[in-house]
């Protein structure tokens, strides 16, 4: 019988290979940026986030805009208005989607309420409704204490919190954002 060797080289290329195709897919990710407009125009955005940094945006131009959930246009957006806005992870500067809401109004997939518990895996919370929730936390779940990084774990029963969840799972926490001390989230953008 003959054996036949392969070079480790050759496995080596296979690996890198395999883990540039992964690194593909990752990069197609989007990634949101939370904030309010210091101004806009046609085709760029300037942001204020919640660093307290002003950051530009190059619209593209298939660009979705929406103010309170409904289609709108740029010089519909005013500066001061909170705003989601969506970018590619692999391209931070172009915008993709921007989500801009009046005072009162909740971004879509985000939800306000307390915590109940929480584990470096599940989140139980009551919402609005006073109905028990629970989400799934993973190790890329955002989690920020008084706009500070924070464990999952560091959540105590009764704080207020907001979620922000997957628009393809509800169940699926991307961002928890906790107020440890007095005040609201109004002031945390």
């Amino acid at each position: 019988m003959k054996y036949q060797t392969i070079p480790m080289s050759a496995i080596a290329l296979a690996v890198l290979a395999g883990s540039a195709a992964a690194f593909t897919a990752e990069d197609a990710k989007e990634a949101t940026h939370d904030g309010t407009i210091v101004s806009i125009t046609s085709t760029e955005l300037v942001m204020k986030g919640k660093d307290d940094k002003e950051h530009s945006h190059t619209l593209a131009k298939n660009a979705k805009l929406t103010l309170d959930g409904k289609t709108c246009k740029t010089e519909d957006l005013k500066a001061g208005l909170k705003i989601r806005v969506t970018t590619k992870a692999d391209d931070a500067k172009a915008a993709t989607n921007v989500e801009a809401i009046s005072k009162n109004a909740m971004f879509a997939n985000t939800h306000e309420g307390k915590v109940v518990s929480a584990t470096s895996s599940t989140l139980v919370m009551t919402g609005d409704d006073g109905k028990e929730h629970s989400h799934t936390i993973t190790d890329d779940t955002k989690v920020t204490c008084d706009k500070k990084d924070c464990k999952a774990s560091d959540l105590k029963a009764g704080t207020k919190i907001r979620v922000t969840t997957k628009k393809s799972d509800e169940k699926a926490v991307t961002c928890i954002e906790a107020i440890v001390k007095d005040g609201d989230f109004a002031q945390q953008i």
